[in-house]
């Protein structure tokens, strides 16, 4: 698909396809996996979705980018958050390892993470967050009436960034991506959350708010219609080059009132803590190098999507990261075409 055009081609792709199409239309790459063949990356993008399960969101006709973009780039099968709740995941997917952050209460660590390990290497970074704005300091727990979580939100939790000014203003609200692509002034890692209204998560309302809980299927819906423009959106701007890619991933699979901390599947992989995994979740990387359909059975979480971008920049390892027999790079999605 050519970049100036991905809007058309993803409106005219009907809802209904299944797992089964995605997985036998396209080659699968299980086999192929080497941290040798990850080339340096112009631009990363990593977009974080909440709580919902590879199951729920393939063949879903609320969610037709999401099964257009899996359908069409790489789908990573067989990829799990790393444990329950919300925040642990976004912990680990930007230091390798939990750091002993096990539930969603606010926190201060200070523990080696992406950001030191970017700017040491001469690489620039930006998060966007979602109702960002709408908070009075950076440290605040929830705003505008539970769309900006601060759990949602790892940079903040680093000791290291929230005393230092200069990276705290690396934080931003989500509505200057538009103006940061359009300007070229596009950092080499972005990392973007969505707002409770948009990442599927939703908050604590009354039944008829299409934010509330309940509301499965409109988040879904909502969740979907905020990528396709955020994608969209990326893959239109001068950022969208040389071997840039966006990676598309869910913190964790559905809540259901059951088993561990309200989630019923805890499986997982790759350095999971045993039995309390974070459940199987979607991930798509959208690679500008290669854009031919893949999928991979290789099992992945958050620390192989972490290990993969260190590895692309030779930053080094973190953490879990640092295991190369567990938690291996997606080279096979976000790598040079084999």
């Amino acid at each position: 698909m050519k970049s100036e055009q991905p809007r058309a081609r993803f409106n005219c792709v009907v809802c209904s396809i299944s797992l089964l199409f995605i997985v036998f239309a396209t080659r699968d790459l299980s086999a192929q996996n080497s941290r040798s063949n990850l080339k340096n990356f112009q631009h990363v993008f990593v977009i974080m979705m909440e709580n919902t399960g590879f199951d729920t969101l393939i063949g879903n006709p609320n969610a037709p980018f999401i099964n257009a973009a899996a359908a069409q780039y790489g789908l990573a099968n067989n990829y799990f958050g790393v444990t329950h709740p919300s925040q642990p995941n976004y912990i680990a997917a930007t230091s390798g390892s939990l750091n002993g952050v096990l539930d969603d209460n606010d926190t201060t660590i200070d523990v080696p993470n992406i950001v030191d390990q970017l700017e040491s290497h001469g690489k620039t970074w930006k998060a966007y967050m979602q109702s960002y704005s709408l908070c009075a300091t950076p440290l605040d727990h929830a705003c505008g009436n539970q769309l900006y979580e601060r759990k949602h939100n790892p940079f903040i939790s680093y000791l290291d960034v929230q005393s230092d000014p200069a990276r705290v203003a690396n934080i931003v609200d989500f509505n200057q991506l538009s103006s940061d692509l359009a300007s070229g002034k596009v950092s080499d890692y972005v990392w973007i959350s969505p707002d409770q209204c948009n990442d599927m998560h939703g908050r604590g309302s009354t039944p008829d708010d299409p934010c509330d809980f309940s509301q499965v299927q409109a988040l879904i819906a909502a969740g979907d219609s905020f990528l396709l423009n955020t994608v969209n959106t990326i893959m239109n701007s001068k950022a969208w080059t040389g071997n840039s890619v966006i990676f598309i991933t869910w913190d964790e699979s559905d809540f259901t009132d059951t088993g561990a901390e309200g989630f019923g599947d805890i499986s997982g992989c790759c350095d999971s803590p045993a039995g309390a995994g974070g459940g199987h979740v979607l991930t798509i990387a959208i690679s500008h190098s290669d854009r031919t359909p893949r999928v991979s059975s290789v099992a992945y979480n958050h620390y192989s999507m972490l290990a993969t971008i260190q590895d692309g920049w030779q930053l080094g390892c973190l953490g879990f990261t640092c295991d190369t027999a567990n938690v291996v790079p997606m080279s096979d999605l976000a790598g040079p075409k084999k």
